[in-house]
């Protein structure tokens, strides 16, 4: 009888192990508008895990922020309402806050900088998030932010009589760019061109292509060709939906949403070069930033990083970034 069981257990375990993937629908939110090149890398990535899992893995996207702000998806993964997401960085930090030190102002210098950081800490981040109920698939840097304005602006006393527009739902940006004297007014992305139609706010902070994309180039029509920091994103899945998916699948969809976001990368580049000639054509102005300005910008960030330290991240966490800069620009 002993045997009988042992083996009907083992025929059961082998008949579960060997049995097709049931249907699984995975809701993603995003605040890329449709059709913007964030927003088709995504149906890529959606096409070739349908391709890879034989149609068993649906995705259902919802562009341009329908479904709410980077927060709300956030509250809605945790309840079910989505099953994953594409968050910037600002995204990130709301889950696991250390994240925002990739992005201080001023800290990293460039794309391989930025690459290095990222193998060097996402392992690190990708446990914080396993903690908080999250997995990401896949990281990519997503673009350098540059300040855009209704008004010309070089120096920080340019910017400082303005009104303007942060991320909401993270309360140490906001007291960080108080703390230097800004005027700072949080908004959600999808709230950000009624604000600067109506004057609310006068000036912003984001990739080129992000103002190309929203527009919002056509109200804050002067850019400074300072680039203050880096933007990161990626593929967050809740890990109870990941862990629905086979264990020998994961890998290949990883790879196949890495193969497409390294893509995205090298097009978003050239999409970039396009949309500032775009912009140019249609009005917007850049304005050259001064070294000795840069510098003054570079003071200016210090005293923000001070409202992060052992709150958001630890000094210790912060040397270790500078630790590992100084380690890539030392092999070059």
């Amino acid at each position: 009888m002993k045997r009988f069981i042992t083996g009907a257990a083992a025929l059961l375990t082998a008949a579960l192990l060997s049995a097709p993937l049931a249907a699984l629908t995975i809701k993603v939110g995003s605040v890329a508008p449709d059709g913007s090149p964030w927003d088709n890398a995504m149906k890529k990535i959606a096409a070739e895990w349908r391709r890879i899992s034989g149609g068993t893995i649906e995705m259902k996207i919802y562009p341009g922020g329908i479904v709410g702000s980077e927060p709300d998806m956030i509250r809605k993964m945790r309840i079910g309402q989505l099953q994953a997401a594409i968050f910037t960085g600002m995204g990130m930090s709301y889950i696991v806050p250390e994240t925002f030190s990739l992005s201080l102002p001023f800290l990293v210098r460039g794309d391989g900088e930025l690459e290095y950081l990222l193998k060097k800490t996402t392992p690190h981040f990708n446990r914080l998030l396993e903690k908080k109920g999250f997995s990401a698939v896949v990281w990519t840097r997503a673009g350098w932010v540059n300040m855009f304005t209704t008004k010309p602006m070089v120096y920080p006393r340019d910017l400082k009589p303005m009104k303007l527009c942060v991320a909401e739902g993270d309360a140490e940006l906001l007291q960080s760019w108080r703390v230097m004297g800004y005027n700072a007014i949080p908004l959600s992305t999808s709230d950000t061109m009624t604000a600067l139609q109506n004057g609310m706010v006068e000036a912003f902070y984001a990739p080129p292509l992000v103002a190309a994309a929203f527009q919002w180039f056509g109200i804050a029509k002067y850019m400074s060709d300072m680039k203050l920091a880096p933007m990161i994103g990626g593929l967050v899945l809740t890990t109870k939906t990941w862990r629905q998916v086979p264990a020998d699948m994961r890998p290949k969809l990883a790879a196949a949403a890495r193969r497409i976001v390294d893509g995205l990368t090298v097009e978003t580049d050239a999409l970039e070069r396009k949309a500032m000639a775009t912009m140019l054509k249609h009005g917007l102005t850049v304005n050259h930033v001064t070294p000795d300005a840069v510098r003054q910008w570079e003071q200016e960030a210090l005293k923000g990083y001070n409202v992060y330290v052992g709150r958001t991240f630890s000094r210790e966490w912060l040397e270790k970034l500078r630790s590992y800069l100084r380690e890539y620009r030392e092999k070059k």
